[in-house]
């Protein structure tokens, strides 16, 4: 991000501190220059002016998750799904949290209801059969996978998450097929996981 952008959006906010517009532009401006903790006390402001702003919660809650605030980031979530409970970001985001926190549990339950809301996320899928997986539910798991694969052919993760499956599944050769395609579309498969599969 250029400087001189950066300064001439920092001077417009300055200039117009009610102005929720020009902070947003100043707040994104500094997190795709990679500056957290700028982006976060402008998304801070917004807050101050305007509590309800959906689109400043789950900024704010994107960067907190990143910085491994997890808590602070599901508080932020969670108030943005009031706002908005219908939200496929915010509910993904608040299953990514949840699987971060190790409540597999209500991370399955918030990528369910994302999916309910817009179906076609193949992201959304793979980390739903991540989920399942982690809950010993194989064909569940297996279903999601194939779901991703359905709206993109080419995720890696969908295909790696696929070989997870039908392995645990005593489904080998399908395994090995699918862990094949995982490495040809060029995902770093877990070396151990391969030596069980090609065994």
């Amino acid at each position: 991000m250029d400087e001189g952008i950066l300064e001439t959006l920092k001077k417009e906010a300055e200039e117009n501190p009610r102005s929720i517009f020009a902070h947003h532009r100043l707040a994104l401006a500094y997190f795709r220059a990679g500056r957290l903790k700028e982006a976060k006390e402008t998304l801070k402001k917004i807050l101050e002016l305007d509590p309800q702003n959906f689109e400043a919660l789950t900024n704010l809650g994107t960067i907190l998750a990143r910085e491994g605030e997890l808590e602070e980031a599901r508080k932020a979530f969670a108030l943005a799904l009031k706002i908005y409970p219908a939200s496929p970001e915010a509910l993904t985001n608040m299953g990514l949290i949840s699987f971060e926190m190790g409540d597999l549990e209500a991370a399955e339950r918030y990528y369910r209801e994302a999916l309910r809301v817009k179906p076609e996320l193949p992201a959304v899928w793979v980390n739903l059969s991540t989920v399942l997986i982690a809950r010993e539910a194989y064909q569940e798991a297996e279903k999601a996978c194939r779901r991703a694969l359905e709206h993109d052919p080419g995720f890696s993760m969908a295909y790696n998450n696929l070989a997870v499956a039908l392995f645990y599944q005593n489904r080998r050769e399908e395994a090995r097929e699918a862990l094949h395609r995982a490495k040809e579309l060029g995902y770093p498969v877990n070396p151990e996981f391969e030596k069980m599969v090609l065994s």
